[in-house]
């Protein structure tokens, strides 16, 4: 849905590039900065120093910014890199003009990535509140028995879902678990944010029933936004996306510990 090379050239600002050598030094938690990875080789790691390849216009530093914390993942640079460079108060000036339903969906993002075992963010209830229940009889409910496929890693991303009743277990393309999911969240956003296909699968966890949002109504929300609030949201779908790789093998390798999983 979102294309960063586009977004990048719809940016009404002079944009800032870098260049930077593997033998100089470079700071990438800086909490007035973030960044987007042009060229080169960089990878991230997170505590347990699993890692994931960044490739190229994936971001660093998005959330952070937004937040003034410090980098989340790790990075190490593999090669000279050149990477597009962004003021952190310009993008939370620019988040904040934006329309209530669009600041909803960042923040449930923000609590993705920094919280993601807090259910009961309040960042749900926002999203609940500006966005979804304000098109409560326009969105199409579903329902599923237990181990119904709601989704599958390789689909096209046509619509994002909000739980009403029960519970989604979120399982990646390696067939390792990644989160359960519980009423009044929601999932999906990644892949269509991004307009790509499915990274993972969603699977019911007993009986469930969902509200799905169609890609129209998303696109619809964030089509007329400023192009560095789109950037925003591409590149927090982005970073959930290699966050929840990384978490994925390290929350399967503690179930193992644990013998939970053989």
């Amino acid at each position: 849905m979102l294309s960063t090379k586009q977004l990048i050239l719809n940016l009404n600002f002079r944009k800032k590039k870098i260049k930077v050598s593997l033998k100089n030094d470079f700071e990438f938690d800086d909490k007035n900065k973030a960044f987007i990875l042009l060229s080169g080789k960089v990878i991230s790691y997170g505590e347990r120093n699993y890692t994931q390849i960044l490739k190229k216009n994936d971001p660093i530093g998005f959330a952070e910014s937004i937040l003034a914390k410090k980098n989340v993942l790790k990075y190490k640079r593999l090669t000279d890199i050149v990477l597009l460079e962004f003021n952190a108060k310009n993008i939370r000036d620019a988040v904040n003009e934006s329309d209530i339903a669009v600041i909803a969906l960042i923040k449930y993002c923000l609590a993705r990535i920094f919280s993601p075992t807090k259910s009961s963010n309040k960042s749900h209830y926002l999203f609940e509140d500006k966005f979804v229940y304000k098109n409560w009889k326009l969105l199409e409910t579903k329902t599923y028995n237990d181990e119904a496929i709601i989704f599958s890693h390789g689909n096209e991303a046509k619509n994002m879902y909000f739980i009403e009743k029960g519970k989604v277990k979120l399982i990646s393309k390696e067939n390792k678990h990644i989160k359960v999911l519980n009423a009044g969240e929601s999932f999906g956003e990644i892949a269509l944010i991004r307009g790509r296909k499915r990274y993972n699968s969603a699977i019911s966890v007993g009986h469930i029933t969902l509200k799905v949002i169609k890609r129209a109504m998303i696109s619809k929300l964030i089509g007329n936004e400023n192009p560095l609030v789109q950037l925003v949201l591409i590149s927090l779908a982005k970073k959930l996306e290699i966050i929840n790789g990384i978490r994925s093998i390290d929350h399967h390798n503690k179930l193992q510990q644990e013998g939970l999983l053989i």
